[in-house]
């Protein structure tokens, strides 16, 4: 099959703690960026239309978007749910629709992480054989490549056969975006060894034994930071611990940085000297250098980038969902599943 022309990504322009002007401000950078990228601009066409120039998008660039009305905007104070009822014409919706209905190939938000997914269930659905979607993470490692940590909030009570599925629905991000081959995936557990854990944790792990993947059993806390596994699987409520943590630890450690530099004269000279150096460990912390959050197991992609994202943010999350499409994920995540399903007759669960 061949490639399309374009590939069509429904963008929630009304999404973002710092509005339209920065979500368009980035549309522009992916557009300047990729050649084969078709925007459908999402959201409040009188407001769009009026800061399209500002932020550049026009002439060619133009040419490759069309504005998708929205006449609502689902505020962080809203209810997840709203979208199914209240707020039915909101851009979250309206871009998960444009996904549904073969008019894109995927969808990025910055807005309400709740309503996205939802919007994303229940408007696109799940994938067969996909029991839950997960939302997955990409965090920096010591080794220089990322970690997928997922799940990070959509399921906060999980069984065994859910968090085996996240492995693998991350397993074929980390190939297919990431680039990364034969991911090394990992459980999340209290200890190394094979007898650590909890009995869900014990049961994911074997029925990831008897699927044709790198899987390298237990994965300690210290782990997802190190570089030793690629994937790192757990249940949402304790991925999202993790995945908070780690935001406010980066934060605070580059701010005592910068106090401490600032602190007095000799430092903020030594500062200067060290500039280059804090700019690239910057850049390893800084989740604008991923993107967004992808939901996987979703019939079609659906990327959901941080609320405080600025336009390089979001250029970097519609490349991810460009990539995801490139690589066919769902397609890919469709074989893993039809691939366990077929084992599951031989896996005896605890």
């Amino acid at each position: 099959m061949s490639s399309p022309a374009y590939y069509r990504i429904a963008l929630d322009v009304m999404g973002g703690d710092h509005g339209p002007r920065v979500t368009l401000a980035g549309a522009a950078m992916a557009l300047g960026a990729i050649k084969d990228l078709y925007l459908l601009l999402v959201g409040d066409q009188g407001v769009i239309e009026s800061m399209l120039a500002e932020a550049g998008i026009v002439g060619e660039l133009y040419g490759r978007t069309k504005v998708v009305h929205a006449a609502s905007v689902v505020s962080m104070n809203d209810k997840a749910t709203c979208i199914l009822r209240e707020k039915k014409d909101s851009s979250i919706r309206a871009a998960a629709e444009c996904v549904a209905s073969k008019e894109a190939h995927g969808m990025v938000s910055m807005g309400h992480t709740g309503a996205a997914m939802v919007a994303s269930m229940m408007v696109l659905g799940t994938l067969p054989d996909v029991n839950r979607p997960c939302l997955a993470t990409v965090l920096p490692s010591l080794s220089g490549k990322p970690t997928v940590l997922l799940d990070v909030g959509a399921n906060v009570d999980c069984k065994a056969e859910h968090i085996a599925q996240f492995a693998l629905m991350g397993a074929v991000y980390a190939e297919e975006v990431l680039g990364t081959k034969e991911p090394k995936i990992g459980i999340l557990s209290v200890g190394e060894e094979d007898g650590k854990g909890s009995e869900v944790t014990k049961s994911a792990s074997q029925i990831l034994r008897g699927q044709d993947i790198n899987f390298a059993g237990n994965a300690e806390g210290r782990d997802i930071w190190n570089g030793r596994f690629d994937v790192v699987a757990c249940d949402g409520f304790v991925g999202n611990v993790v995945l908070k943590t780690s935001e406010a630890l980066a934060e605070g450690i580059i701010k005592g940085l910068k106090d401490s530099i600032m602190g007095s004269l000799t430092s903020r000279v030594g500062g200067l000297l060290v500039k280059p150096a804090m700019r690239k460990f910057y850049k390893k912390l800084d989740y604008a250098e991923y993107g967004g959050a992808p939901l996987l197991g979703v019939q079609g992609i659906s990327i959901i980038g941080h609320g405080r994202s600025d336009a390089r943010a979001v250029s970097a999350a519609i490349r991810v969902a460009i990539r995801g499409a490139k690589g066919d994920i769902n397609g890919r995540i469709q074989q893993r599943m039809n691939q366990m399903a077929a084992n599951k007759a031989e896996v005896t669960l605890q």
